[in-house]
């Protein structure tokens, strides 16, 4: 984990965390190999409270998913994308979404067209004709309070 420290009362901060499966990876840790996450907010000292959030997004994919992690090799494919907070700190609402997937871990990207919905975002990935192969997904959101998380997740899925 990696802090970089504030320059000024209520200066932004940003926070990165890199976690990683080690070892012989049994069957059900074949997906999430590695997630990397990197958080940007702003925080401030409130003497009179004991204890506060910080603006901490953390991402979450709805994918259409079969339970193991995979999805049939189509195109069309919509997977929701939304945050939760950190303990304490609701985040605000998602103002900007990015999501791009890979297939050989992040050596090249594509692009998924992001639209929001009454509120919701969604992105779209294509996965026609990548039968047997894992997709490893960069999301970028930011929040209406201008906080933002950006996640890569290695070998988020696969596509069967």
């Amino acid at each position: 984990m990696r802090l970089m420290t504030r320059t000024a009362l209520g200066a932004a901060d940003e926070l990165s965390l890199n976690t990683t499966k080690f070892g012989q990876p049994a069957a059900v840790w074949k997906r999430s190999t590695e997630v990397l996450t990197t958080w940007r907010f702003r925080s401030r000292l409130d003497e009179n409270v004991h204890s506060q959030g910080l603006g901490l997004l953390f991402p979450h994919h709805g994918l259409p998913e079969d339970g193991l992690k995979t999805l049939p090799a189509r195109d069309g494919r919509r997977i929701a994308l939304s945050v939760t907070g950190h303990a304490g700190c609701t985040p605000g609402s998602l103002t900007a979404a990015k999501l791009s997937y890979s297939y050989d871990q992040g050596e090249t990207w594509i692009p998924a067209p992001t639209a929001r919905k009454v509120g919701a975002w969604t992105a779209t990935v294509h996965h026609a004709g990548a039968t047997g192969r894992p997709v490893t997904l960069r999301t970028e959101l930011t929040d209406a309070r201008g906080n933002s998380v950006t996640q890569l997740v290695v070998d988020a899925y696969a596509v069967r």
